[in-house]
C-alpha cells in the first residue's frame, strides 16, 4: 500500500523512538498500520538493531520471530552460540529453553544486555499486538522496558478490560481517515501502479473516492480487484440501498421453493381429480394451478420491491 497523508504519524513514530519511549499506533483494519510501521522500519535501523514480528498471538510464533530478528541483527542470546545455521540456531535456542516462559525471560535478558552494554536500544516492531491478553500483556510491558516497541493495535485493543493501564505506557498514535485531497493523491497512484483504464478516469475516480471513506485500505482494494466498468456501472456498489436489494433477493429465493411446492400441489390435485373422475377435485386443482400461475410472480415482485 502506498503511504499517503501519514507524514504526522510517522514523525510521531520516529520521535517516540529516538527518545527510547514505546509507541502504539491505534486504527481499525484496513487504515494502514502496517504501512506505516513498514514506512519507519528502514530508519529504526540506521540507529541500530530493529526487529519485526508479524504478530503477538499466537506467543510461541512470536518469540521464535524475535529470536530470528536478534540473531539477523546480531544481538547475542543468553545461552545460545550464533553459527551460520538459521534453523540450528533456533533448534538449540528452544532446546536451552523449552517453555514459552523460559524463551521469553532468555529474549528479555539479551535485550538487557543489548541495551546495558551498548548504551542503546533494541527496536521491536509488533505489526499486530491487538491478541495481547494475561500472559502476553506483561511481557510486551517487560520488553517495552528493555527495548522500544512500536506495535499496531486495533482501537477496540486499548478498550478491553483492564488494558487503559498497560496502554498507557505507550505513547499513542491514532489513524484517522485520509482527507478529502489525500485520498485522491492514494487512488491517482493506485491507477498508475495496477495501470486502470477506465472510459472516464473522473466519474471512476469520483467513484471510488465516494466508495471508500479515506480508508487507504478500501482505496487499493477497489482500485486494485474491482474493475473500472463494474465500479462505474453498478451505481449502487456498497450503498445501504444494495444491501438491502440482496436481502430482497435473498428473501425472493428462500419464498421460491414454497411456491413451487403449491404449483405441485395443484397439478397434483388436478390429476387425481381427473383419475378419479371427481369433479369437484378436478376444479379444485385447476383453480390452484391458475392462481399459481398468477400469484406466484406477483408474490416475487412484491417481496423484491418491498
Amino acid at each position: 500500500m502506498d503511504l499517503v497523508g501519514r507524514r504526522g504519524e510517522g514523525r510521531a513514530l520516529l520521535l517516540a523512538a529516538r527518545a527510547r519511549r514505546s509507541a502504539v499506533v491505534v486504527g481499525p483494519p484496513g487504515y494502514g498500520k502496517t504501512a506505516l510501521l513498514e514506512a519507519v522500519f528502514p530508519a529504526l535501523r540506521e540507529w541500530g538493531p530493529a526487529v519485526w514480528a508479524d504478530r503477538l498471538s499466537p506467543f510461541g510464533p512470536f518469540l521464535k520471530q524475535v529470536f530470528a530478528g536478534l540473531r539477523d541483527e546480531g544481538v547475542p542470546v543468553p545461552g545460545v552460540e550464533f553459527t551460520r545455521d538459521a534453523a540450528a540456531d533456533l533448534k538449540a535456542w528452544s532446546r536451552a529453553y523449552p517453555t514459552n516462559e523460559e524463551k521469553a525471560r532468555s529474549l528479555h535478558r539479551a535485550l538487557l544486555d543489548w541495551r546495558e552494554r551498548r548504551g542503546t536500544q533494541v527496536a521491536l516492531v509488533v505489526d499486530d499486538a491487538s491478541g495481547v491478553g494475561p500472559s502476553t500483556g506483561p511481557w510486551l510491558a517487560a520488553f517495552a522496558e528493555a527495548a522500544t516497541v512500536l506495535a499496531g493495535a486495533y482501537p477496540e485493543t486499548l478498550r478491553k478490560a483492564g488494558a487503559r493501564r498497560f496502554w498507557s505506557r505507550f505513547e499513542r498514535v491514532d489513524l484517522p481517515p485520509l482527507s478529502p485531497a489525500e485520498s485522491r493523491e492514494l487512488v491517482e497512484r493506485l491507477v498508475r501502479r495496477y495501470g486502470v483504464a477506465a472510459e472516464d478516469p473522473e466519474v471512476y475516480k469520483a467513484r471510488v473516492l465516494a466508495l471508500s471513506g479515506g480508508v487507504p485500505g478500501e482505496i487499493e482494494r477497489l482500485v486494485r480487484f474491482v474493475s473500472a466498468e463494474d465500479l462505474v456501472k453498478n451505481r449502487d456498489v456498497g450503498t445501504g440501498y444494495a444491501e438491502g436489494l440482496a436481502h430482497r433477493e435473498e428473501r425472493g429465493v428462500a419464498l421460491a421453493p414454497l411456491l413451487l411446492v403449491f404449483g405441485g400441489l395443484a397439478i397434483a390435485t388436478r390429476y387425481l381429480g381427473l383419475a378419479r373422475g371427481e369433479m369437484d377435485l378436478y376444479v379444485m386443482g385447476g383453480v390452484g394451478v391458475a392462481a399459481f400461475v398468477v400469484f406466484s410472480p406477483w408474490l416475487r415482485r412484491a417481496v423484491l420491491v418491498q
